[in-house]
């Protein structure tokens, strides 16, 4: 599906920043180009992450008056839940090396990110990448010596 947004697009210190008007998130880019790509990018994202938890996108707001000076710009973009990389509880529990109840519970308290499609269980790659990058050890943290 395609979604459009505006944004406000200004000159910053260090180079260009773009904020879309309705949406939270900000970006920048080294010239006008790489702004665009990373405002693309911060919208199909953002866009992503609200289809995969079930919420409603704000609506698009045009003709946004600009806060910072800036001019408005206009990014659109193709999103759909079938775009996003993932793998099943099942792979994720093998990739991570833990069962997969554990797996629904990383997801229920956020450490890892998902949905669930009928009696399917979906977590996003990029969250198992992270957390098999996070070199934090398994299980609970040790108590810290009393003085």
């Amino acid at each position: 599906m395609q979604y459009t947004y505006e944004f406000e697009m200004w000159r910053g210190e260090f180079g260009w920043i773009a904020e879309p008007f309705g949406l939270p998130g900000i970006t920048q880019g080294d010239d006008v180009d790489d702004l665009c790509e990373s405002a693309a990018d911060l919208l199909r994202e953002t866009v992503r992450d609200y289809i995969m938890r079930g919420e409603a996108l704000p609506p698009a707001v045009f003709d946004g008056e600009p806060r910072h000076g800036g001019v408005r710009l206009v990014v659109s973009v193709d999103a759909a839940m079938s775009d996003i990389p993932r793998m099943s509880a099942a792979e994720a529990a093998q990739e991570l090396g833990v069962s997969r109840p554990r797996v629904t519970a990383m997801l229920g308290s956020g450490l890892l990110d998902g949905w669930k499609e009928g009696r399917n269980t979906w977590v996003t790659r990029a969250s198992v990448e992270a957390r098999k990058a996070d070199d934090r050890k398994a299980g609970r943290p040790r108590k810290a010596a009393m003085a």
